[in-house]
C-alpha cells in the first residue's frame, strides 16, 4: 500500500481485499457478532415487530458499521474489506423482507456507507501499518549497522579515536589503548599526539606520519587518516585511523640495505674480475703478442709464413683490446687508482672516439673529496647516461658536468639528441639501474627531455657524514633544475 499520503492504485485496493486475515481468531468473532446482528434484524422482519419505543428495525443495519470499522482498524483494508461483503450478503434477505421501500432504502444506505467507511479506514490503516513496519526496519538496519562498526571498531587492529570538536576523544578501541595506555577517553588528542599534527587531523588536513611511544618505550611510526563519521547533539565527531608503518618501514629499510649491500658486492666482484683479467689473461696475451712480433721480424721466413703471423697478430691484437675494454667497462682502473676526476675523462673521450659525438666534460668543485662509494655512484650515472645518447639520442653532442657541492654531488648529462618524452616512455634496465644508484645513495634522479629538443639526465646525490640540504649552502638547497 502506499506509505506517503497518495492515492493507492487500483491493483493495491484489489490485493488489500483480497488478502484478509484468516487466521485470526479476532476477525472470525466479528464475522459471529454480524451474524448475530443480521439474524436477529431478520428475526423481526419476520415476525413484523418493531424494537422498544418504536424504534425501527432497519436502525439494526447501522449495527454492522461498529465490527466493520473495528475489523478496518485492527485488520486494515483487506479485514475491513471482508467484513463489509460478508455484512452485504447476510443483509440481503432483510432488503427483501424490510417493511417498505423506505425501510429498504435505510438498509442499503447503511450498508453502503459501512463498506465505503470500511475501505477509506482500512487503507488508512494500511498506511501507517506499512509506514510504522518501514521504520521499525530502518532502526533495525541502522542497530545492525551500528552494531557491525562497533564490532569492526573493537577489533580493528588500528588504533582509532573518535574525537570531538574539542579535541577530546570520545572512544578509543582496544588497539589505540595499547598503543597509548589505559584511560584514553576524555583526554585531549594533543596530548596523545603532536599538536601540529592533532591541529592537521582536526582540520582534515593529516600529516604523512606521527611517532608515538607505546607504554613499553617501542617508538612506532604511524600513519594518520581523519574521517567525518557522525554527529551527536549537534556536535561533529572525526574518527581518526592510525596505521602502524613501523614493520613496513624496517622492512623496507633492510630491502634497502640489502640492495645496497648487493651492490657493493657486485661492484667489489666486477673490480675483482677487471683486476684477474688485467693481471693473468691480458698479461699472457700481451707476451703473446710480443713473441709473435719477434716472429714477423725475423728473417728467412716465407711470404706466406709471414702473412700468417701477421694476421695472426691483429686477432691477437684485436682480443687484446675487446678484454682491456671489457676489463674497462666493468671497472675502471682510473677510477681506483687515479681518483673520479680522471676516470670521468678517460670515460668521455672513449666515448667521443667510439661514438663520434662531441662529449664536453665540466668538473667543478673538490671532486677528489668525494668518498669511494659516492665516487662509483657518480661514475655510473655518467656511464649509464653516455651509453643511453651513444645508442638512442642520435646526438651531435654531450655535455657532462659533475659540481661537488658543501652538502651533495650535482650530476648532469645533457645531450642535443632527438629527445623523447620521459611520461609516456617505457624505462630500460639502464635508466632503472641509475634510478636505484641514485636512491641507494639517498639522492635522486630526474629526466627531463621533449622530441626534436634533446634530453638531460640530472642526480643530486647527498655527500656521505655532511648535514642535510638545511644546513648547506642555498644552492644546496635548491630543487634538480
Amino acid at each position: 500500500m502506499a506509505v506517503d499520503g497518495s492515492i493507492p492504485s487500483r491493483t493495491e485496493v484489489i490485493r488489500g481485499l483480497t488478502h484478509p486475515p484468516w487466521r485470526d481468531r479476532r476477525f472470525w468473532v466479528v464475522q459471529l457478532l454480524i451474524l448475530v446482528v443480521v439474524l436477529g434484524q431478520l428475526a423481526l422482519n419476520l415476525a413484523r415487530s418493531q424494537l422498544p419505543l418504536g424504534i425501527p428495525v432497519s436502525v439494526l443495519s447501522g449495527l454492522i458499521v461498529v465490527p466493520v470499522v473495528y475489523a478496518a482498524l485492527s485488520f486494515g483494508l483487506g479485514g475491513a474489506g471482508a467484513t463489509a461483503a460478508w455484512g452485504i450478503l447476510l443483509m440481503v434477505p432483510n432488503l427483501v423482507l424490510a417493511p417498505g421501500a423506505e425501510s429498504r432504502w435505510v438498509n442499503g444506505t447503511l450498508l453502503l456507507l459501512a463498506a465505503a467507511g470500511a475501505v477509506a479506514v482500512g487503507q488508512r490503516v494500511d498506511r501507517e501499518l506499512v509506514a510504522r513496519l518501514r521504520a521499525a526496519q530502518a532502526v533495525e538496519a541502522h542497530s545492525a549497522a551500528e552494531a557491525r562498526y562497533r564490532a569492526l571498531f573493537e577489533a580493528s587492529s588500528a588504533p582509532t579515536l573518535v574525537v570531538g570538536a574539542d579535541q577530546l576523544v570520545r572512544e578509543a578501541n582496544p588497539a589505540a589503548e595499547e598503543l597509548f595506555g589505559h584511560g584514553v577517553s576524555g583526554r585531549r588528542l594533543e596530548s596523545l599526539l603532536d599538536p601540529a599534527a592533532a591541529r592537521g587531523l582536526l582540520d582534515q588536513v593529516p600529516p604523512r606520519t606521527v611517532s608515538v611511544t607505546d607504554p613499553r618505550g617501542v617508538t612506532r611510526s604511524l600513519q594518520p587518516l581523519s574521517t567525518l563519521v557522525t554527529e551527536r547533539g549537534g556536535e561533529p565527531l572525526l574518527q581518526v585511523i592510525l596505521h602502524d608503518l613501523t614493520e613496513d618501514q624496517e622492512r623496507q629499510r633492510r630491502t634497502e640495505a640489502y640492495a645496497s649491500q648487493l651492490l657493493r658486492a657486485q661492484e667489489e666482484e666486477r673490480r675483482k674480475v677487471a683486476q684477474d683479467l688485467h693481471d693473468e689473461p691480458l698479461q699472457a696475451l700481451i707476451y703473446l703478442l710480443r713473441r709473435l712480433d719477434f716472429l714477423t721480424e725475423s728473417e728467412g721466413l716465407s711470404g706466406e709464413v709471414r702473412e700468417h703471423l701477421e694476421a695472426s697478430r691483429k686477432v691477437l691484437a684485436a682480443v687484446i683490446d675487446e678484454l682491456r675494454h671489457m676489463a674497462q667497462g666493468l671497472r675502471p682502473s682510473g677510477l681506483d687508482d687515479l681518483g673520479l676526476g680522471p676516470a670521468l675523462r678517460q670515460l668521455t673521450q672513449e666515448f667521443s672516439a667510439r661514438s663520434g659525438v662531441e662529449a664536453r666534460l665540466h668538473l667543478r668543485g673538490e671532486i677528489s673529496e668525494l668518498d669511494p662509494e659516492l665516487s662509483t655512484a657518480v661514475f655510473r650515472i655518467v656511464q649509464e647516461a653516455l651509453s643511453n645518447v651513444e645508442r638512442h639520442a642520435r646526438a651531435h653532442s654531450a655535455e657532462v658536468t659533475v659540481e661537488v657541492l658543501p652538502v651533495s654531488a650535482l650530476v648532469r648529462v645533457r645531450d642535443d639528441g632527438r629527445g623523447f618524452d620521459p611520461k609516456a616512455a617505457t624505462y630500460g634496465l639502464g635508466i632503472l639501474g641509475m634510478e636505484e644508484r641514485a636512491e641507494f645513495q639517498g639522492g635522486r634522479l630526474e629526466i627531463r627531455g621533449e622530441a626534436g629538443q634533446g634530453t638531460t639526465v640530472t642526480a643530486r646525490l647527498p655527500r656521505a657524514g655532511r648535514a642535510g640540504p638545511a644546513a648547506g649552502s642555498p644552492r644546496d638547497a635548491q630543487p634538480i633544475s
